[in-house]
């Protein structure tokens, strides 16, 4: 198939999965036109912002995916991640220990909403900045656009207590994680694609050792390794550097499906990528994803939209300043 073959494929990828949610979008007031009339450059500043960006820094594309993720699973889509404690006695979200240390890309957030303010003050909300982010850096890094619809509202709320028990986590197994999908209102379809995230980024090589030097804590490496995989790991992560950094998948940068070819030759590094191959569902959409990875790529951003609909639980406005909030506009 030629590029222009391809494109057009993709351009009717688009078109079809635009008609499959509309409907579900204006029940949630979301359009993709929200700001056509109030803000029409803001698509157009936020992608030439997240260009900039990842030219810069690769590895911040991952990062700003994923912020979209840790915001919608707690308190929904409202920009509440991006929340500083202005008490010392309560904690927001970025600071509870599944993100302190992890999360980064907050300071891009708010030079994007600084340009956003400059061209449209009090206009788009913090919470559709990073949904606009999400899909134009998964672009920028290869993966397939999706149409973003837009009008959430920011909330005021953001509590570190509750990110436990509401993010999936590295040790989940399939159950747990179909579980904590199933909350926010995603199946299990949903999270096996979106696990497709793993496609980019990094993780510290600590988040694997136990995987790697201490299986069910017998001093051994888990057998289900490729063990020249293993061996490679331990050069790159030996014991004493926790630290370090490993790749999440064998294509480092680029948004594909080799996150699960990797799963399927025993090349995954996290318990909750493996726990995928562990139910017939996961293989078969592992399976899927390798031999057909334009479907994979557009079921993905069919997913992100899904995920990026969970309502939020307490919407307060338009923050004109993602780390804080101020009286509403």
């Amino acid at each position: 198939m030629d590029f222009r073959s391809i494109e057009v494929q993709r351009w009717m990828l688009a078109a079809i999965l635009a008609v499959v949610v509309a409907a579900k979008f204006s029940e949630a007031q979301l359009t993709t036109d929200f700001y056509d009339s109030s803000c029409p450059q803001a698509a157009s500043i936020v992608k030439q912002k997240v260009d900039a960006i990842v030219d810069a820094d690769r590895g911040l594309a991952a990062a700003l995916m994923r912020l979209h993720f840790h915001d919608c699973f707690v308190r929904g889509c409202d920009g509440s991640v991006l929340l500083n404690s202005t008490d010392p006695n309560i904690l927001t979200e970025k600071s509870a220990l599944l993100n302190n240390n992890s999360l980064r890309g907050f300071e891009q957030i708010d030079e994007i909403k600084m340009e956003l303010e400059c061209a449209c003050p009090g206009v788009v909300s913090c919470a559709d900045i990073l949904a606009l982010v999400a899909r134009d850096a998964t672009v920028k890094v290869g993966g397939w656009s999706w149409p973003v619809f837009l009008g959430r509202i920011d909330g005021a709320g953001s509590f570190a207590d509750e990110v436990n028990g509401s993010l999936p986590e590295r040790t989940d197994n399939f159950t747990k994680l179909v579980q904590t999908f199933a909350k926010v209102g995603l199946d299990a379809k949903d999270m096996i694609i979106l696990s497709g995230g793993h496609s980019i980024g990094q993780v510290h090589c600590g988040a694997f050792f136990e995987r790697l030097y201490n299986f069910q804590g017998q001093n051994i490496t888990d057998p289900s390794m490729d063990p020249e995989f293993a061996e490679m790991l331990k050069v790159q992560c030996p014991q004493t550097q926790p630290f370090g950094f490993m790749a999440l998948d064998a294509t480092n940068g680029t948004f594909d499906s080799t996150y699960y070819l990797d799963l399927l030759t025993n090349k995954g590094l996290l318990e909750s990528d493996v726990a995928l191959l562990s139910d017939p569902l996961g293989v078969e959409y592992a399976i899927k994803a390798v031999q057909d990875p334009d479907t994979f790529l557009f079921e993905f951003g069919m997913a992100m939209i899904k995920m990026g609909s969970i309502p939020s639980v307490d919407p307060y406005g338009w923050r004109s300043h993602c780390a804080f909030t101020e009286p509403k506009y």
